[in-house]
């Protein structure tokens, strides 16, 4: 059984997430457990009373959130009442990146799921300030993030954006092999730029990569960049009908310029394809 892990803050944007995962991966059952965080209404309420009632509002906060979850399970279980997921609700007043990361070190976690932006999030902003708090933390596991707006289809076209500066190959990104193999998909590798103007190293990733994916079927795209990388991506990725978007996520990768705000506030609000992010240690 997959184990998966859904961070809720119960807004409509993280049911979406929710949804889409019961959906993706509707083949087979799923354990899935659905985590809320309460630490930042903790610090807020608690900031200015004594530890007496700090541990009321505590215990308030406790059987809000399992009242919440319970009605969440109810209808998430309405909806993909065709599947056999197993759904358990998890609440903590710890930080949700650091729980985020014990759950994927303790418990096996193959892959997180969680929507760009919360219950706050602001209409212009592509990615939420807690989704890129997450994207940059998480370690050792992949994270699926699901817009608001998307409508599930299956995942025909998969686009993996790179810069050729790293190879990797599919077997560290089982994530996406398994999504290829499962729905025959197309695999779409996107490059920002002209392949006349790779350097020596990029010229023999992108052979590697020619080399590595053989089996799939696969396209090679090179894309001039307009405005910035973010945008000539999403552009790409509307414009040929892209399912989802995968990234490898390390220290010194490109994806940074993906999450630097006033590039990720300028994308698009109306962005609806799913990004897979695999982190990988240098």
């Amino acid at each position: 059984m997959k184990k998966i892990l859904v961070p809720t803050d119960f807004s409509k944007n993280a049911y979406a997430a929710l949804f889409y995962a019961t959906k993706l991966f509707s083949d087979e059952a799923l354990q899935i457990t659905i985590l809320h965080s309460f630490g930042e209404e903790v610090g807020k309420l608690t900031s200015r009373v004594d530890i007496g009632r700090s541990e009321n509002i505590i215990e308030k906060l406790y059987r809000q959130s399992d009242e919440d979850g319970q009605q969440l399970v109810h209808q998430i279980t309405l909806d993909s009442s065709k599947v056999a997921h197993k759904f358990e609700v998890i609440s903590t007043p710890a930080t949700l990146s650091k729980t985020i990361n014990k759950l994927v070190a303790t418990e096996g976690i193959d892959l997180v799921v969680m929507g760009s932006k919360g219950r706050t999030g602001a209409e212009d902003v592509l990615v939420g300030s807690t989704t890129v708090k997450i994207t940059k933390s998480l370690e050792g596991c992949p994270l699926l993030i699901v817009p608001r707006e998307v409508d599930y289809v299956i995942p025909t076209n998969i686009a993996f954006a790179t810069d050729f500066n790293d190879f990797y190959q599919l077997s560290k990104l089982r994530p996406i092999v398994r999504l290829v193999r499962q729905y025959n998909s197309n695999l779409h590798v996107v490059h920002v730029g002209a392949e006349g103007d790779l350097d020596v190293l990029q010229q023999q990733n992108l052979e590697h990569y020619k080399n590595d994916l053989t089996e799939y079927d696969t396209e090679f795209h090179f894309i001039p960049k307009k405005d910035n990388i973010s945008k000539t991506l999403h552009n790409f990725i509307d414009g040929r009908n892209m399912d989802l978007l995968a990234l490898v996520y390390h220290k010194h990768a490109f994806l940074k310029q993906l999450f630097r705000e006033p590039v990720v506030s300028r994308v698009g609000k109306h962005t609806h394809t799913p990004t897979l992010v695999i982190p990988i240690k240098n």
